[in-house]
């Protein structure tokens, strides 16, 4: 992160007449996801463990009606129960996600039903995404990513799980978000896709910052750069951003 920091501020400091747009990602950047996952596991394991069903024929389960939740849910706690596990921590979900992001070979057993689990629970649940909280620097972050782009608006870009996931995100943004518009929020499997169908003239240069290592290579795939952001260290990631976007700002303020 240090040396990237340093890559920038020497950029920039070269008074390059280029403009930006920033990209932001929403989830472990703008949106505690984290938190959602966490709570919504533990308290349907907390749930079983007092006796609720998993049966989804019984109309007082955890989840009734849906099979394909409940058969998750139920891989989920045998899986839980044979490592000797009760909950999880937002630190045990973020890593599990780096461990997957590498093909790790830790990335099994109960790790790999906990997000199984997460992405049955959170399908075809648009609530869900709407009711996910905000970091403290979300707005903040907005605010700052606005000024450094070259029209004054950042754009959204995140990734869907099904189609009500892009409806709950867009919701949440009209509920959490101001200064950014519907026409600027785009939900997508493909960032590095989008970029290139945005066509942005020559003088602009796309900076997403994400939490996502394949994020990152879709993008810069597409000619776009990166502030990467780590989700172990949101205070951190949230400087560094911030610094690095405020130079933007300040660099178009006195290009303007």
């Amino acid at each position: 992160m240090k040396l990237i920091l340093e890559t920038w501020r020497k950029f920039l400091n070269e008074e390059v007449q280029d403009k930006y747009q920033i990209f932001l990602d929403m989830d472990g950047v703008l949106v505690d996801m984290t938190q959602g996952v966490v709570d919504t596991i533990n308290t349907n394991l907390h749930k079983v463990r007092n006796g609720a069903s998993t049966d989804y024929k019984d109309p007082h389960s955890v989840h009734p009606g849906s099979k394909s939740k409940s058969a998750a849910l139920r891989r989920l706690v045998k899986e839980m129960e044979a490592e000797g596990r009760t909950e999880i921590t937002a630190e045990e979900f973020n890593h599990l996600t780096d461990l997957k992001d590498a093909a790790d070979e830790g990335f099994s057993g109960a790790n790999k039903q906990i997000e199984r689990y997460f992405l049955k629970a959170a399908s075809n649940n648009e609530d869900w995404w709407v009711n996910l909280p905000a970091y403290g620097h979300t707005q903040a972050l907005v605010d700052v990513a606005n000024r450094a782009s070259h029209n004054g608006t950042a754009i959204i870009l995140s990734a869907p799980i099904d189609s009500l996931s892009i409806s709950g995100k867009e919701r949440w943004v009209e509920n959490n978000l101001t200064g950014i518009d519907l026409e600027n929020v785009h939900v997508t499997p493909d960032k590095g896709a989008f970029l290139q169908k945005l066509n942005l003239p020559d003088n602009v240069i796309p900076v997403l910052i994400d939490d996502r290592v394949k994020y990152h290579q879709q993008f810069k795939e597409a000619g776009g750069q990166v502030i990467p952001w780590d989700v172990h260290n949101q205070e951190g990631s949230f400087d560094r951003a911030s610094e690095m976007l405020n130079s933007i700002a300040a660099n178009k303020k006195k290009n303007d």
